[in-house]
């Protein structure tokens, strides 16, 4: 019988591969990147900075920058009817 792993990446581990060639660099301009209050944003994990990394289901989906905290950025999701916000670093974030 096999154990499946309950982490919070679980089933994801495909979409957050990165090629070799891309593997142990982090992009500097990508993560000292500013926003501006109502900018549209799309949520883009980077695999290569883990922390605060978004859950599966926010990747790839365009929100609305609402306010900074810290170093971190709260974007405004709308899920269906529902609006989510999300704390993300600017690594995992792309300016639309």
């Amino acid at each position: 019988m096999s154990i499946t792993g309950k982490g919070a990446h679980k089933r994801s581990r495909r979409r957050l591969a990165l090629r070799k060639s891309d593997r142990g660099k982090i992009d500097l301009k990508k993560a000292l990147q500013t926003f501006a209050e109502g900018d549209r944003v799309l949520i883009d994990p980077s695999p290569s900075i883990q922390r605060n990394i978004p859950h599966r289901r926010f990747f790839g989906i365009n929100g609305i920058i609402l306010c900074k905290k810290g170093r971190a950025y709260t974007v405004q999701v709308m899920q269906g009817t529902m609006a989510k916000t999300v704390d993300l670093l600017p690594v995992h974030i792309k300016k639309l």
